[in-house]
């Protein structure tokens, strides 16, 4: 997933693929309505100074320099690491709010802690618990909703309002101890600050946190997506492979055209991207190229990834235009080894073939998301095999792999300015990877024992947490049923009739029946797993 989605992951590769492939590449940018947007404004894209991966401590040669100018140029300078950035001290975005269910709780992994998401209707506020009850620890995402809005436990029916306090407790005794069971602060289930912001809702992960949380800002999506000229696309799917590898990959715009072939690029439209960070520091990078299209980059620790695209062209009758395209994504650091893509984009051209609340706009969300998830799959296996070869180097040596980046492996041109400032920020001011919960235990990461097709799963990865696939995916089956029940009905019929036109007609609607019916069961592998093969597209 370039550092361009395309509208999902999408949308952040369809710019990149603007990018890269120049002006002429305007095609299919993923972007479905977004919604829920509230107004919300953000600073803009300052000029940039990243700091480059450090170079190593012998002096290069002259053509050392040349060839590695950009992993040591100058503007790469040393820099003072006093200021640490702190991961647990953010607003992360762990959702789209119309993919949520107000009426189920949902599970959810932040910086390897189990949360779950549910609605209060009391407060109507959406709320954030530690994902066990107090009493015994079983998951509360196993529970449901109750009667009074509250959310129970699934085990011994333990209920907690949306301060977390313990409401109902169903084995205690009505009087004696057991009744003021309920009023201990023992009985409390763990609430982490929330905020919904522009769609997106958002958990800080720190449970005392409270204050800090009030006192900031969550991340701001630009003030061009509250723009009605603005065609809008959102998309989330969770990926298995870790953190600083998706990062990577959406700072990268140069392998669009590759990895996302006749998707979002053309392997015949790369050239070169002569990129430059311009500004750095423990709160991220930023950076630009000159030239048509312009690309404006900004990191924004620990998730935020900005691009904005612009092209100047000249289109038949209308003449000169500003194109104007943001890809926008959130990688949110789920646990090591799994991350949540959550990518929102718009542009101001070519409206109409994007979904949208004008009467005009009449392709579906769903239909977007399944152009968004081949910008995904795209990526997938390559990053899998990516991150084996770095997890594999890393158990090698005792230095940790952002210090062995530059040794490991080559990156000659500027179109990897982006990708080193982010392994730069990564060493320099993350401490080398997100600080996890539960950091102790040791488990296999997941691209190391998946395989393709579970890497390559859309149904569990994307269908089952976004609300359009999900209701699309459902109609889908109930329409085939339907269809094959039809076929059936008109077979079993076809010999009754005595004139041979009737025959004959009911025949071919059970042949047309059944042929929708096959339709529709191809088309149902949009929501559940296309096999992606880079060799067989030309």
């Amino acid at each position: 997933m370039a550092v361009f989605l395309a509208p999902t992951a999408c949308t952040a590769h369809i710019a990149t693929s603007l990018i890269a492939s120049s002006q002429t590449s305007k095609t299919h940018l993923f972007i479905s309505p977004r919604r829920n947007l509230t107004p919300g404004r953000i600073t803009k894209l300052t000029p940039l100074h990243v700091a480059a991966p450090p170079s190593s401590s012998a002096a290069p040669t002259s053509d050392q320099k040349q060839d590695e100018g950009y992993i040591v140029g100058d503007e790469f300078g040393k820099e003072s690491s006093e200021s640490k950035f702190s991961w647990k001290d953010n607003w992360y975005p762990v959702s789209l709010v119309e993919d949520l269910d107000p009426a189920l709780p949902t599970p959810f992994q932040l910086l390897g802690r189990d949360l779950v998401l549910w609605f209060d209707k009391e407060r109507n506020e959406w709320v954030a618990f530690d994902d066990k009850c107090p009493h015994r620890l079983a998951p509360l995402s196993e529970g449901r909703i109750d009667e009074n809005g509250h959310l129970q436990c699934s085990y011994h029916g333990w209920s907690f309002d949306g301060c977390g306090s313990c409401t109902t407790i169903p084995q205690a005794a009505s009087q004696g101890p057991e009744a003021r069971a309920v009023q201990s602060p023992r009985a409390c289930a763990t609430r982490f600050p929330t905020m919904v912001s522009q769609g997106l809702l958002f958990v800080w992960p720190d449970e005392n946190g409270q204050e800090r949380a009030s006192a900031t800002k969550p991340p701001m999506l630009p003030d061009d997506f509250e723009n009605p000229e603005f065609a809008t696309v959102n998309i989330q799917r969770d990926l298995f492979y870790g953190y600083d590898t998706l990062m990577e990959n959406v700072s990268d715009p140069s392998h669009i055209d590759f990895a996302h072939h006749k998707v979002t690029g053309r392997r015949d439209r790369a050239k070169p991207l002569p990129f430059k960070v311009k500004s750095r520091g423990p709160w991220g990078f930023g950076g630009s190229n000159e030239g048509n299209p312009k690309i404006s980059a900004k990191f924004v620790a620990p998730c935020y990834y900005m691009n904005k695209i612009e092209i100047d062209t000249k289109l038949p009758i209308v003449g000169e235009q500003k194109w104007k395209i943001w890809i926008c994504s959130f990688n949110v650091p789920m646990a090591p080894g799994k991350t949540r893509s959550i990518v929102c984009s718009a542009r101001n051209f070519f409206q109409f073939t994007v979904p949208g609340p004008a009467w005009w706009q009449v392709v579906p969300r769903w239909f977007e998301h399944w152009t968004s998830n081949k910008v995904y799959d795209g990526d997938m296996i390559a990053l899998q095999g990516q991150e084996k070869i770095f997890l594999s180097k890393s158990m090698e040596s005792s230095d940790d792999i952002n210090k062995q980046y530059a040794k490991l492996t080559f990156t000659p041109t500027q179109a990897d300015r982006f990708v080193l400032a982010f392994r730069y920020w990564l060493r320099r001011h993350g401490d080398n990877q997100p600080k996890w919960f539960n950091s102790s235990i040791q488990q296999p990461l997941p691209s190391t024992v998946l395989s393709k097709r579970e890497m390559l799963d859309r149904f569990e990865q994307h269908t089952l947490k976004c609300s359009s696939c999900r209701q699309a995916y459902t109609s889908f089956q109930t329409w085939q049923k339907i269809l094959i029940g039809a076929t059936i009905a008109f077979c079993a019929t076809a010999g009754i009739p005595s004139e041979i036109q009737f025959r004959i007609l009911l025949a071919m609607l059970a042949l047309v029946s059944a042929g929708f019916a096959f339709s529709l069961h191809e088309l149902q592998k949009n929501f559940v797993f296309v096999d992606y093969v880079h060799a067989e597209i030309d």
